[in-house]
């Protein structure tokens, strides 16, 4: 309605509203207390809605978190026919195709925490990582429920959300897991815009 009949100052105030639950800076997404569609008042809009909302009216800033928001809905909400929920064919390509990057990255990412970053062993009983390294099968198994646990795609926010851990490590362990998992999903925060072929860095939009 502001676009048709031309309210600019607005617009221009909404736009600033839509910037805290879509930020455009890593600081920011990590600051924020809403998110995407939570912004809206009830009834919560779908993220295919609000997608294709900020497609029509190019609220360009706002499209990669958008199309990422879409993307955790799965494939099979990507390809809804319900009302409100249709996305263009062009949309459905490119979020499939961002949805597979986001997610081959934090996984690799969850790889190379698990098992290149040679994580000791903890002094502490009740950690996961207590396990020595003489006992191999347990060790094994050990590092792979915590690769399970840091690379889990259905925690709230995506993959790129805080990790939650549970008790399976210690506390000073929890630590440096989550510190090198923040790094990475920096990194991914940064590629957003490309991995979802908005433009190559988040100063285009």
């Amino acid at each position: 309605m502001t676009a048709k009949y031309g309210y600019s100052n607005v617009r221009d105030q909404l736009f600033k509203d839509l910037k805290g639950a879509y930020p455009t800076k890593w600081e920011s997404y990590q600051a924020a207390e809403v998110l995407g569609e939570d912004i809206f008042e009830p009834p919560k809009p779908h993220p295919n809605a609000v997608l294709n909302l900020f497609l029509e009216q190019n609220v360009r800033f706002a499209l990669p978190f958008a199309a990422y928001r879409a993307s955790i809905a799965g494939f099979s909400a990507l390809m809804s026919d319900k009302p409100g929920m249709v996305l263009p064919r062009h949309a459905i390509a490119t979020i499939t195709h961002g949805m597979h990057l986001v997610r081959s990255f934090m996984d690799q990412a969850a790889r190379v925490i698990v098992y290149e970053e040679c994580l000791g062993v903890c002094v502490e009983r009740g950690c996961m990582l207590s396990v020595h390294t003489d006992q191999r099968k347990r060790r094994a198994e050990a590092l792979k429920k915590l690769y399970h646990a840091i690379s889990f795609v259905g925690r709230d926010g995506g993959v790129l959300g805080p990790l939650s851990l549970g008790d399976l490590v210690c506390a000073s362990c929890t630590e440096d897991i989550e510190a090198s998992h923040t790094r990475s999903r920096s990194i991914c925060w940064e590629q957003l815009p490309s991995m979802f072929s908005v433009t190559q860095s988040w100063d285009g939009v």
